[in-house]
């Protein structure tokens, strides 16, 4: 057993070494499971029980940037302005819409998101995340030989796939931080899945979001609970939402 982790890392040792310059683009697809338990029964065969967003991570060898792709469009269901699912809806949309740059050299990552249709960028420091990895079991993807990696905590139950060909420590949206590039992750609410994976012979360009009012990861969360919770006594303490 201490000879079969001693190769594993060895392996991925020689694969950060040797793919040390790589850079591209990959693509997600993510769905999002809804739990319909949160919706109004009245509502519950009106809306999707699952919705798919694409998105896509370019990187290089120091940053990367993952946003939604603009050449697809998701769908979802439309309702009168004026109604309740309507409002929920947007409120999805807004959720989805977002941009993670991270940047290695300092260890940071801005994220932009909207929050009640106002842009916000947040500062914070690159999460660090606790994998345990299953060397004996691997996948192929697109392609590229992966191996399996597990998270679990207060409020996140990951199984992910990554693969050590591409030696960049990226992935969908916040996550990563493992000795290759994240092409799938799996979860209770979410999956997503690389559908494509493009590399360049450079090292690609990659800004970071710009668009925003700038505040601390702290200062974003005081924020939104107080705003969240404006919104349960506008509705009279109803905590139930779209399930999203």
């Amino acid at each position: 057993m201490y000879l079969k982790h001693v190769f594993f890392f060895v392996y991925l040792l020689f694969s950060l070494h040797t793919f040390a310059q790589v850079s591209g683009n990959i693509f997600y697809k993510q769905t999002t499971y809804v739990d319909t338990d949160r919706i109004p029964a009245e509502w519950a065969s009106q809306v999707p029980k699952e919705v798919d967003n694409f998105y896509v991570l370019t990187f290089n060898n120091s940053a990367s940037l993952y946003f939604k792709n603009p050449d697809i469009k998701t769908e979802l269901p439309e309702f009168e302005a004026d109604d309740r699912r309507a409002r929920m809806m947007r409120r999805f949309a807004e959720r989805t819409d977002k941009v993670f740059y991270k940047n290695l050299e300092e260890g940071t990552v801005l994220e932009q998101l909207y929050f009640f249709n106002k842009a916000f960028l947040i500062a914070d420091t690159i999460q660090t995340f606790k994998w345990k990895i299953a060397a004996g079991e691997q996948k192929e993807i697109l392609g590229y030989t992966c191996l399996k990696a597990l998270y679990k905590d207060s409020t996140d139950n990951l199984v992910v796939y990554f693969s050590p060909q591409l030696s960049v420590p990226y992935g969908p949206d916040r996550f990563g931080e493992l000795p290759g590039a994240i092409l799938e992750i799996q979860s209770a609410k979410n999956h997503w899945m690389a559908t494509n994976i493009v590399l360049s012979d450079n090292q690609l360009p990659v800004t970071p979001p710009d668009k925003g009012e700038k505040m601390t990861r702290t200062a974003f969360n005081k924020l939104r609970e107080e705003k969240m919770k404006e919104q349960r006594e506008m509705w009279g303490g109803n905590r139930r939402g779209m399930g999203f």
